[in-house]
């Protein structure tokens, strides 16, 4: 594991550097000193231009060299064709850190002028943000090293969110309509083309700042798989929610993969299995930041998954009630107690059964609404209390926010308020309510926060399982398997496999066939013919000699016709397996995770319906077990309609096997086993067929 950078005197610098700085400042190379000064940054602050001898005030100098001491960070603003010199005077001096706003290096037509920045900045001990970014912000200290104007404003609220970004416009966009609904960042960082500090240097050292409630990533790309495992490794023990909104996820292009496994477990597939494997909240949009921003500043966790929901509006609740439902969240109907503690403050026409319609005539008395959030949220009936409010105007609606501000001050466990109300009626109190409790405008918005909470809160920790070192066995077979050398590697494996021999002649199948015991199945090997059924090479069920015979030459005939240069290996002659489920494990080798193990019924499962769960291996029986446990076809494995149970757990240790069997061979490409027969409950299991790419040998 890398060691944690410590990027301290980054975000918070005694002194910084400007260059390029204008004097025009509402431009871009003007606004970071008028952000500085705006945030009441107290160190000192030096712009570098030399065409000017005074900006704003303040002394400008006409390059880092001059300056009277070295600064811990210099902004540079410059044309791109300027930056390699700035550089090495940062170098020369001694800087710590370097901000580079310019654009035109690895997004441009030169890309080795990005490179050759790295490779001096690193020379002299100078870490580099950028190029091609928007920079940062510590809202907690009033740093901002950045031109955003979104950060020019009076309204600033720093709070427990941090931020990184890969894209600099659309990182402090989001930040900005994130912020303008209540959410409150501690820490905001774009990293542009990550020439040398990354968007998991920066996460890996908020996740040590015990400030911090959750972690958003912005990501378009990796190229560090296990700095990422790292990353979730370490917020997994700290309890630290990660939520990540992952762009780019559209299917790659998959024209190399030669198995079924790596066709059905792309890009899209592995980025979701391993996000969900490792305790990370996925999002897909910029709302999304809004609303986990809301719930999950709370520092709260809901106990349950039971709602109570409190509304104005009968329809409302109703609608809340379905939203939460949708997210796998319980609206139960409460207690005879708890009814009659919110009896008192309902009219007649209200309910108290959970939604609590509470009607608009709450507003009527001043200790009603007060008391029935008092109820829920002291009831060990509830776990989150959702208030739904609709038109409540003017001081009544005013009177219902503070109420809400107050309860939310003492409030164990979430509390959230979906207000449906127009600016123009409800602005005052809403700016007033928003900065105090998470605020939404829609139920199904408010509801599906709710449920990743609800969903992070009880996913288990599943820290990556170490395994012991195991000696690679793929080193001793041919670059190009066949079904036969795939299964052998198998078995080396612990994975149980048919009973087979390859043959060369005839009389060595009709040998092998005795010996096996018919009926039996014959395939045709060639390293060059990988999926055997397409080419029509593979007889089943062959009852006896006479069958074999027949089945022999025919199958050589159709290989020959198939693809008269592919090489012929030998014939197969198998076990007929009787009495199993047909079932698949497969493994691809993602170029960024790793290892992928995916598991799943055969068959049309999964080639029409896709019926797969999918993780990052090394993967343990347990684990095994709970992908085994997702599939819409497990109620078959399980026994259905007096059928018997399959065993599952042998299933599970195949699956187990495989996992382990892809970490220990680096250079196993891609797998398929199937199909896999799963026999009756307590018989094990068996693999039929498989298929093995490898990396080619040097």
């Amino acid at each position: 594991m890398d060691p944690v950078l410590d990027l301290s005197r980054l975000l918070s610098p005694r002194s910084v550097a400007i260059v390029g700085a204008s004097s025009n400042l509402d431009s871009i190379s003007g606004r970071p000193l008028k952000l500085l000064r705006r945030l009441g940054f107290r160190g000192a602050l030096y712009p570098v231009n030399p065409g000017r001898r005074e900006i704003g005030g303040l002394p400008c100098w006409p390059d880092v060299a001059s300056l009277p001491e070295t600064p811990d960070v210099v902004l540079v603003g410059v044309r791109a064709d300027l930056v390699e010199a700035v550089v090495d005077q940062c170098v020369a001096r001694g800087v710590l850190f370097a901000v580079i706003f310019s654009s035109g290096f690895a997004e441009s037509d030169d890309p080795g002028s990005q490179r050759r920045l790295v490779e001096k900045a690193a020379a002299g001990g100078m870490r580099l943000l950028g190029p091609n970014c928007q920079g940062l912000v510590n809202l907690k200290d009033r740093v901002p090293l950045s031109f955003s104007a979104s950060l020019d404003t009076d309204a600033l609220r720093d709070g427990s969110v941090a931020y990184v970004s890969q894209s600099g416009a659309f990182g402090f966009a989001s930040y900005a309509m994130a912020a303008d609904q209540g959410v409150g960042f501690r820490y905001v960082v774009t990293t542009g083309n990550q020439a040398d500090l990354d968007v998991l240097d920066f996460a890996r050292h908020f996740v040590t700042d015990p400030e911090v409630r959750l972690l958003v990533l912005y990501l378009e790309g990796l190229n560090r798989g296990e700095a990422f495992f790292d990353l979730l490794d370490e917020a997994s023990r700290r309890d630290l929610p990660v939520a990540i909104l992952k762009a780019g996820r559209s299917a790659t292009a998959r024209e190399a993969a030669k198995s079924h496994t790596a066709a059905l477990t792309g890009d899209r597939a592995a980025w979701a299995a391993v996000m969900a494997q490792h305790r990370v909240i996925a999002i897909d949009d910029a709302d999304d930041i809004v609303d986990m921003g809301r719930v999950f500043s709370l520092g709260t966790v809901p106990a349950g998954n039971r709602v109570a929901v409190l509304t104005t509006s009968g329809g409302g609740g109703i609608l809340m009630a379905d939203q939460c439902d949708d997210q796998g969240l319980a609206v139960p109907l409460f207690s005879e107690a708890l009814q009659a503690r919110l009896a008192p403050y309902l009219p007649a026409f209200g309910s108290t059964r959970n939604p609590v319609d509470m009607t608009a005539q709450v507003i009527n008395d001043p200790e009603g609404f007060p008391a029935c959030l008092d109820a829920v949220l002291s009831s060990d009936e509830a776990d989150m209390v959702v208030v739904v409010l609709s038109m409540i105007t003017g001081q009544a609606g005013r009177k219902m926010a503070e109420d809400l501000a107050r309860a939310a001050e003492r409030a164990r466990k979430p509390l959230v308020c979906c207000w449906m109300i127009n600016e123009e009626q409800g602005g005052a109190f809403l700016d007033y309510l928003r900065h105090r409790i998470p605020l939404f405008g829609s139920p199904k918005r408010c509801a599906r926060a709710l449920g990743a909470l609800h969903r992070w809160s009880t996913r288990s920790r599943q820290p990556r399982c170490a395994l012991p070192p195991a000696v690679p066995a793929l080193d001793a077979f041919p670059d190009r398997l066949t079904e036969y050398d795939a299964k052998r590697l198998l078995d080396l494996h612990g994975v149980p496999v048919t009973r087979e021999r390859l043959c060369q002649t005839l009389e060595e199948a009709l040998t092998a066939a005795e010996e096996i015991g018919y009926p039996v199945a014959l395939k045709i090997m060639s390293p060059d013919i990988l999926h055997k059924t397409e080419a029509r090479i593979v007889a089943l069920r062959l009852k006896d000699e006479e069958e074999l015979k027949n089945a022999y030459g025919r199958l050589l005939e159709r290989a020959a016709l198939y693809d008269e240069r592919a090489e012929i290996v030998g014939v197969l002659v198998q076990e007929m397996v009787e009495g199993g489920m047909e079932c698949m494990i497969g493994m691809s080798r993602d170029p960024l995770f790793g290892p992928m193990i995916a598991v799943g019924l055969g068959g049309i499962y999964v080639e029409v319906l896709k019926d797969l769960s999918l993780r990052h291996a090394p993967l343990t029986e347990e684990m095994a077990r709970e992908m085994i446990g997702e599939l819409k076809g497990y109620p078959l494995l399980r026994g259905v309609r007096g059928e018997g149970g399959r065993d599952i757990a042998a299933l599970a240790e195949a699956v187990a096997a495989v996992s382990r069997m892809a970490c220990a061979e680096p250079d196993l490409l891609e797998l398929d086993v199937n199909p896999l027969f799963v026999l009756p409950e307590g018989r094990g299991v068996v693999a039929a067929d498989a298929l093995v790419v490898r990396r080619q040998k040097k």
